[in-house]
């Protein structure tokens, strides 16, 4: 019975196996000077390489002891702990660590973490080294029910906590698991499985569903082949093999999948593939183009890079003045520093990364890569599918110039016609620099190199704005709360837009206080709140109030004074009936005239002036009046009436001032007993 073979397009050696087996070969073609060369544990995952690797002398070993003083080590790429770096460098060898950027990556984020769980498997090389750069407490885990009794056991105990996996571990369990530490707030979640690890475990998934039976060619050891096979057998039978020759008899399928590991070979996995085809070939099946392209993808190490084309790369390196990117290739790749804004991401160890080649230099090796070339590439097809779709962007006006501003849109320049810049006409230009806007791209023409793309500012704006009327008007009601700014002021009262639709703030509802201007109060472009006083949609009319009720001078005065209290009062004011003091902020009170003194006062101004601060006592507060009397009378020593000494001599009719006769004792005895009192 005849199948059919269906590959995944992510196949073979993964970059960072790539970038180790190339460095361990380029040593092995130089002259070392008779200088032995080992590997810490295998190189990689792969028995035909380790195989091939001993032919040539090279020797594997996880023993420091082993190790000759003077030698060559290669670091493998799954990483080692600290304490094997530090042994070997005792050691006096030449250390060439070939850990993968990914996996350094994780090391650097364990060695600064106060606390670390890791899903992987614990006898993984590449856990071991990443426990091994933990400084404090760490634990494994493989599945989520181990991670809750985990988290059972030390959450209380942990002020923070790291959660990561092993480059290699399954996706979906670490989904899983991601998903239920959400609920903790001091865990820090950090995805660190390699996307080329993720890609080929969802293609795997994704074919495996509609394949009969699937083929997986990777070492035995290799935790990333395992997790492969484990995929595909969820939903068909898998075969796991690790040289050509362990092909099963697949006769009785008609579809069969084909996938490898990240340590696989291309040659490994041409020649699989090569025996699948032949047996179809008896058959009269013919792949056509497939093996074609299936050539072209197995053995990245033979992958050439060109001027001109765009590449994805893993950061190795970041220094002062470049960014390294391995490209899986025997070119390597170079970024200058300065065509990464501030304003973005700073590129990272193991980060991946896509860019434009601008020289590839055969001699030393190198290929010089831009960063802003791509993302312009990038933006510009976005820029074309936004304006099929009608999507909406953002973007930055960077220049006013005669008709218009350019704007930045996904680091590409389009320019805006002053009729399209805003929704008022006779907006000044220059005020738009360096402000973020929504754009609608509706011209994109291209002559030759020459690009003209034009875009529209100001229908979004017409849109959002007749969303947010709408909105408003919908759902305003008296005593709703809106953040709102301030667009005009006049002489009575301000402007303020709550978001598409204007309202009206009085000049007395700006303050409690008196104020001669609301220029006082608000400026034009202020963001302030407000409160709706009342509405009128008929005449699409909004009155609104800016002061607070817990500010309202009354409701202070409530809770600090009360009548017969007793305070310092500043004159503000002299008035004929009275002199006006201050209370409280925004609240006067009347000392009238009657209350000045115990005696008749004839001028407010011969006993008080302007700036004076006098007792007084509160004698009346009328809330609804808004009115506060007081009094300084009431806190002075009453006066005691005059006393008349008489004697004899008065009796015969002087007084003792000689002022005039009294006719006798009985008239003055009746002027002293109080009928005529005030007159006295």
């Amino acid at each position: 019975m005849s199948y059919e073979v269906i590959k995944t397009s992510n196949i073979g050696f993964c970059f960072g196996v790539n970038r180790a087996v190339n460095a361990i070969y380029d040593i092995l073609r130089k002259d070392n000077g008779g200088k032995k060369i080992y590997t810490f544990g295998q190189i990689v995952h792969n028995g035909i390489i380790t195989d091939e690797l001993e032919r040539r002398g090279v020797i594997n070993t996880e023993n420091i002891d082993d190790i000759e003083p003077g030698s060559i080590v290669f670091i493998r790429a799954h990483g080692v702990p600290a304490s094997v770096y530090d042994a070997l460098s005792a050691k006096n060898v030449q250390i060439i660590d070939e850990t993968c950027p990914k996996v350094k990556k994780i090391h650097n984020i364990v060695s600064n973490a106060e606390n670390v769980i890791v899903a992987g498997n614990i006898n993984h090389p590449e856990v071991t080294g990443i426990l091994g750069n933990a400084k404090n407490k760490k634990f494994i885990v493989k599945d989520i029910d181990e991670l809750k009794k985990i988290m059972h056991n030390i959450n209380g105990e942990c002020s923070e906590i790291v959660f990561l996996a092993q480059t290699t571990f399954n996706a979906r369990k670490f989904e899983e698991m991601a998903e239920y530490l959400r609920r903790f707030r001091n865990v820090r979640v950090v995805n660190t499985i390699c996307s080329s690890t993720y890609d080929r475990q969802r293609e795997v998934a994704e074919l495996a569903e509609n394949v009969d039976a699937f083929v997986i060619v990777g070492g035995k050891n290799s935790s990333n082949t395992q997790k492969l096979c484990e995929i595909a057998a969820l939903y068909c039978p898998a075969f796991h093999i690790e040289r050509p020759e362990e092909l099963p008899d697949l006769s009785k399928y008609k579809k069969i999948g084909l996938s490898a590991g990240a340590s696989t070979h291309g040659r490994t996995i041409e020649e699989v593939y090569r025996i699948m085809v032949s047996e179809n070939s008896e058959n009269n099946i013919s792949v056509g183009e497939e093996e074609i392209d299936f050539e072209k993808a197995i053995d990245a190490s033979m992958k050439i890079i060109r001027n001109g084309e765009r590449v994805k790369g893993i950061i190795s390196a970041v220094n002062g003045s470049e960014v390294q990117v391995d490209l899986g290739a025997k070119h390597s790749g170079f970024i200058p520093v300065d065509e990464f804004s501030s304003d973005e991401k700073a590129p990272e160890i193991g980060d991946e990364i896509e860019a434009f080649v601008v020289r590839v230099n055969d001699v030393e090796g190198t290929a010089q890569l831009s960063k802003t070339k791509i993302d312009s590439i990038k933006g510009y097809e976005k820029i074309v599918a936004a304006k099929d779709s009608g999507e909406v962007l953002t973007c930055r006006v960077i220049e006013a110039v005669k008709g218009g501003v350019v704007v930045l849109v996904n680091k590409v320049r389009v320019f805006v016609p002053a009729s399209l810049a805003s929704l008022r006409r006779d907006t000044d230009l220059n005020t738009l620099v360096n402000k973020d806007f929504p754009i609608r791209i509706i011209e994109v023409e291209e002559n030759g190199r020459r690009r003209r793309i034009i875009g529209s500012i100001r229908s979004v704006l017409k849109e959002e704005q007749a969303a947010a009327q709408k909105e408003i008007w919908d759902n305003i009601e008296v005593g709703k709360k809106y953040k709102g700014v301030v667009k005009s002021i006049v002489k009575f009262g301000a402007f303020v837009d709550i978001g598409g639709v204007d309202g009206l703030v009085h000049i007395t509802d700006l303050t409690w206080g008196r104020i001669k201007s609301p220029e006082e109060i608000v400026n034009v472009g202020d963001v302030i709140e407000v409160e709706v006083k009342s509405v009128d949609p008929e005449k699409h009319k909004i009155s609104l109030v800016y002061k607070r009720s817990e500010d309202n001078p009354w409701e202070i005065l409530r809770t600090k004074y009360k009548v017969d209290d007793i305070i310092d009062a500043t004159v503000l004011k002299i008035m004929p009936y009275g002199a006006f003091v201050s209370v409280i902020d925004n609240i006067d009170g009347l000392i009238h005239i009657s209350q000045l003194s115990n005696h008749r006062v004839e001028n407010v101004s011969d006993v008080l002036k302007v700036g004076d601060v006098v007792k007084a006592q509160i004698i009346e507060i009328n809330y609804d009046e808004k009115r506060v009397s007081l009094s300084i009378r009431t806190l002075l020593p009453e006066e005691e009436p005059a006393i008349v000494e008489v004697t004899g001599d008065d009796l015969t009719g002087t007084s003792e001032n000689n002022q005039e006769p009294v006719d006798d004792a009985n008239d003055f005895a009746e002027d002293t007993t109080g009928k005529e009192t005030e007159e006295i």
